[in-house]
């Protein structure tokens, strides 16, 4: 369980959290808990394949 990284708290955002943040990126804290249908982060995992 150790391994196990938190998810980005950013409603739709499918990213695990930085170290020490609840966030993944400065995009997802700006917009706090705003639902969004898509997450726009930019990360590799929330990028359209």
């Amino acid at each position: 369980m150790a391994d196990e990284k938190k998810r980005c708290k950013h409603p739709g955002c499918l990213c695990p959290a930085d170290e020490g943040s609840d966030y993944c990126s400065a995009y997802c804290e700006g917009a706090g808990d705003r639902p969004e249908a898509i997450c726009d982060c930019g990360c590799p995992d929330c990028m359209p394949s």
